[in-house]
């Protein structure tokens, strides 16, 4: 099986750090852009928001070990740019991305960006304000990400019918027979 380590990244980035998938954001990230001292990927904005030209989103702790022996092994030969495919630029993932699920056997289709949405879904599922969200995905309000990227998953849902109250212990009073309880008595 060949590898694409360039995938790997794409992946990496896109679902660790919500980049934006493609030429705006993702393609054109710099090694010069990652700060690995303080843990943060400098990420250029889309031209969606002139008002940002850039955010920073914190690397998992986890990941900037991964981090720095990608970095060490693109200065070594050269390589300026994060995504890059036997040492040059990518602008386009499309023929390896297809290539790659259909070698993992996955059939359901399954969009690079999809890895940003699951970020964002991950974040909020995990309890993370959509206010923070937004930012880090470099939205400049909440009203993208609610309309666009949150998915609920059944955890989630699970867990909202189980944070009622249990049927056997409703008061007395709160289901009456003859009248409407209202919030004023």
């Amino acid at each position: 099986m060949q590898r694409r380590p360039h995938i790997i990244r794409v992946i990496v980035l896109g679902a660790q750090c919500g980049v934006r998938v493609g030429p705006s954001e993702l393609f054109r990230l710099t090694w010069a852009d990652v700060d690995l001292s303080r843990g943060v990927l400098r990420v250029h904005g889309a031209k969606k928001n002139p008002n940002i030209p850039w955010r920073e989103v914190p690397i998992r702790e986890s990941l900037l070990s991964l981090f720095e022996t990608w970095q060490k092994d693109d200065l070594e030969k050269g390589i300026e740019h994060l995504i890059h495919h036997n040492g040059q630029p990518v602008s386009s993932i499309k023929n390896a991305w297809k290539q790659t699920l259909q070698r993992a056997g996955i059939t359901r289709r399954i969009r690079p960006y999809d890895l940003r949405h699951a970020f964002a879904t991950e974040l909020i599922a995990g309890g993370v304000d959509v206010g923070t969200v937004a930012k880090l995905m470099g939205h400049s309000t909440p009203t993208m990400l609610l309309t666009h990227y949150q998915h609920v998953m059944d955890k989630q849902k699970r867990a909202a019918v189980e944070a009622l109250p249990d049927i056997g212990h409703v008061p007395k009073g709160m289901c009456p027979k003859n009248k409407a309880v209202t919030a004023m008595q």
